[in-house]
């Protein structure tokens, strides 16, 4: 099977993150609407969670979606056989930002409305983040030794 090529693997990747981020555009149009019915279904008392919540998730869902967005432009870089420039070195750092900045909304949310699963989601950003920033140096010295290569010949 073939991994790196619009009709591999990373094609197939990239067309499944398409349908995310149209999909998660959809649900962060939609979320006032959705939010309200949800919590109607949930809970007798609607506004006492509703506006933390919506602020919480249009935040929280703008960086996912930028999130979907970054690896979607590293995807089409991984098709054309060019994984390291320094645009997927910017993307890694911006997806970093990004999860780091779900991680402290989370965090937030711990305060006011903790669960388990808040604490959980809380440490997957903070150490998507964190790999994210690392693999970002992994990639720009990979750009670095590159570039250098490039030189030479």
């Amino acid at each position: 099977m073939v991994i790196l090529d619009q009709k591999g693997f990373s094609g197939i990747v990239n067309h499944i993150l398409n349908l995310i981020f149209l999909g998660g555009l959809g649900i962060f149009l939609s979320l006032p609407f959705a939010l309200k019915w949800y919590l109607g279904l949930m809970y007798t008392r609607t506004s006492e969670n509703y506006n933390f919540l919506l602020v919480f998730l249009f935040i929280t869902g703008i960086f996912a979606l930028l999130i979907v967005h970054e690896l979607r432009r590293m995807f089409k870089n991984l098709n054309k056989r060019n994984p390291f420039v320094m645009s997927n070195v910017h993307s890694l750092n911006r997806i970093a930002f990004s999860s780091l900045l779900i991680a402290a909304c989370y965090f937030i949310k711990i305060i006011f409305y903790n669960s388990f699963l808040t604490i959980i989601v809380t440490m997957v950003f903070i150490i998507a983040g964190f790999f994210s920033i690392i693999l970002a140096e992994v990639f720009h010295q990979a750009v670095l030794v590159k570039e250098e290569n490039d030189l030479t010949i």
